[in-house]
């Protein structure tokens, strides 16, 4: 069973996730995409040096337990190690090195680990790693890491919170004012007032020069954007900062029947924005108030 546990310990300072796989035969993970890929943990830095210590073995309950000390960054780093005796007599590494990692991925721009071909999932809690050190990397064009973004793991104690390992990029700022123009552009088409304020755009109720029992249609053209407030933060939740103008062409009749028309310029309402970044680009809501 000592020979297992050093072959774990070889497979996974070398890099051989497959065979580390086989030796290890623990509870289910936690993680909803198990083990990282061959490619993520090839890619990763390994731990280095590691020794078995106190290595003791309960033969009648079937279970043996050691320490592990090895290098990880030129930094110290031990865990305790578990083995267990399978019905057929074959033992297996039931806990060590290999830790389910919590993780937040809220405004982390589409983080991965560098040699995955997809982010981490948004629905994901954990993320099955095992000890080593994993660049991380953007899969969003608007975020970018930060320089020397490798996130160490070394215990079940660490979690991942993707937000602190991106800042916007070159193009962020201006991709988020284009889709806050795209999302009031879709607002504008809309004929009616009360859904026009829903959306944002500050209209106004007919005048009393039309016929109050009567229907009157708005036709809205957008002719500056609104601009929002903090496009160089990675933050989730902006303002809108500056209203824009639209054209509100109202459309009906009068008192006595005759057809009336009247334009009238506003702008938009106050409105929380909310970002959201995706896979592959960003996401924009309004909430006017």
């Amino acid at each position: 069973m000592r020979d297992v546990a050093t072959q774990y310990l070889d497979a996974v300072a070398g890099g051989r996730l497959a065979e580390a796989e086989r030796l290890f035969d623990g509870a289910p993970s936690a993680a909803s995409g198990g083990a990282p890929s061959a490619d993520v943990f090839a890619e990763a830095e390994h731990i280095a040096h590691p020794e078995l210590e106190r290595f003791r073995v309960d033969f009648d309950g079937g279970r043996a337990t050691g320490e592990v000390v090895y290098e990880l960054d030129g930094y110290p780093y031990t865990d305790h190690l578990e083995l267990r005796r399978g019905a057929d007599d074959t033992w297996s590494v039931t806990s060590g090195l290999r830790y389910d990692v919590m993780l937040d991925t809220a405004g982390g721009g589409a983080l991965g680990l560098h040699g995955a071909d997809e982010p981490f999932p948004a629905e994901a809690d954990y993320v099955t790693l095992y000890a080593g050190q994993y660049a991380l990397e953007s899969h969003n064009p608007y975020f970018a890491t930060l320089d020397g973004a490798r996130f160490p793991v070394t215990s079940a104690g660490d979690a991942l919170f993707a937000s602190e390992w991106v800042v916007p990029g070159p193009d962020y700022a201006e991709e988020v004012q284009r889709k806050v123009a795209e999302a009031y552009r879709a607002c504008a088409t809309s004929t009616d007032v009360w859904e026009l304020q829903s959306c944002g755009i500050d209209a106004m109720e007919p005048s009393a020069k039309f016929d109050p029992v009567a229907s009157v249609t708005v036709s809205v053209e957008m002719v500056t954007p609104p601009l929002v407030s903090s496009v160089d933060e990675a933050s989730t939740w902006m303002q809108i900062e500056e209203r824009g103008e639209f054209t509100a062409t109202y459309t009906g009749r009068g008192a006595d029947g005759r057809p009336v028309t009247e334009t009238l310029e506003v702008g938009a309402s106050d409105a929380d924005v909310e970002v959201t970044p995706t896979t592959d680009g960003l996401d924009v809501e309004i909430y006017a108030y």
